[in-house]
């Protein structure tokens, strides 16, 4: 037991550490923006304590929808505080990254100095770990109109040709302009990884001047098609099937295995608050409890990344296998996609 002296002490530094929590219940916490009515300030503060109970528990995936949904109907540096530690549990470091540093700055107006200081250590914590995406246009590329999309929302051309912290993930990206081919692929991302993507040239839609009316001319007899003529467009195309087959079957593979290390990672977790390392109640680890937690957690990122590399590699082989037999090109293929760190497959083309 501390001696009063003692006690006083180190009265000074429990006092700080309780001052620069950045996860704070909600009703310790004041609205970043005023006008919000008593029955909203209510509904916030009841999804955050839902969210706090499934934090609690280990539930993360369905913890931060809560604190989402409570920091968009009463805003709080709480509330958004423990959504960034949220984030940072289910590894989406990119998204926890940009939530710490709005917490700073946000606390740095407001004159919370400690606050605004533990928050920048997180945020400079986890850059070792984010993931990054640069898209690029080509110099000469002057489409008017011309569109980028990332999973079907419009990137500002601001963003363009500049690195972007990203969550590791499967990302897809769109390339349209007026009177030109639509252009996708896709891109994966894993943890600490980087890419970098080039907006290819489009394909023009224009249709060409029809040219000026000629004199008839007779038509010639119709004649067979020699034996000796040129392959059909099926035989030309009979690489696609057996193709597509392939593709499909390490897209199940990559499924499966990434099926069998969430099995592994949900196994390393529950061990460890079975095993006594880590409690249920304090949601608290000794160092072995830790070390299995964090492997568990690694564990789960790869094993989303592997199921959800395979569906894409799913989907691809049976559109070639689909398109096989087609009597016209569908314009579309599949291209080795390498980035520092990784590489993959991408079904690329115009529609």
């Amino acid at each position: 037991m501390l001696k009063r002296s003692a006690l006083a002490k180190f009265l000074p530094v429990f006092t700080l550490l309780a001052a620069t929590t950045i996860g704070l219940p909600a009703q310790a916490q004041s609205p970043q923006t005023g006008g919000h009515s008593h029955s909203a300030q209510n509904t916030g503060r009841a999804l955050f304590d839902e969210g706090m109970a499934l934090y609690s528990q280990g539930k993360f995936a369905e913890a931060c929808p809560k604190f989402e949904a409570s920091l968009k109907a009463y805003p709080g540096l709480g509330t958004r505080g423990k959504l960034a530690e949220c984030y940072e549990k289910l590894g989406r470091y990119a998204s926890a990254w940009t939530t710490y540093r709005k917490v700073a700055d946000l606390a740095a107006h407001n004159g919370e100095l400690a606050r605004e200081k533990v928050a920048r250590d997180r945020a400079k914590a986890l850059e070792p770990k984010l993931s990054h995406l640069t898209v690029v246009l080509p110099p000469e590329n002057d489409l008017h109109g011309l569109v980028v999309k990332e999973n079907g929302n419009v990137l500002e051309r601001a963003t363009l040709g500049h690195d972007q912290p990203k969550d590791p993930g499967i990302y897809a990206l769109e390339v349209v302009a007026p009177d030109h081919k639509l252009y996708t692929t896709h891109i994966v991302l894993g943890e600490g990884q980087s890419a970098r993507f080039q907006v290819p040239p489009l394909e023009a839609t224009r249709i060409a001047e029809a040219p000026p009316p000629s004199l008839p001319t007779p038509a010639a007899p119709p004649t067979s098609s020699p034996p000796w003529s040129g392959p059909t467009e099926s035989s030309q195309h009979a690489w696609q099937r057996p193709a597509g087959f392939t593709t499909v079957g390490v897209g199940a593979v990559a499924i499966v295995v990434g099926a069998a290390l969430g099995l592994s990672a949900k196994s390393k977790y529950n061990n460890a608050f079975n095993g006594g390392d880590c409690s249920h109640d304090t949601n608290l680890c000794n160092a072995d409890g830790q070390s299995a937690v964090t492997s568990a957690r690694h564990t789960a990122t790869a094993s989303t990344i592997f199921v959800a590399a395979g569906g894409v590699l799913a989907a691809t082989g049976l559109v070639l296998v689909l398109t096989a037999p087609s009597a016209q090109s569908t314009g579309m293929q599949v291209v080795p996609n390498a980035y520092a760190g990784g590489g993959g497959l991408t079904l690329a083309g115009s529609l």
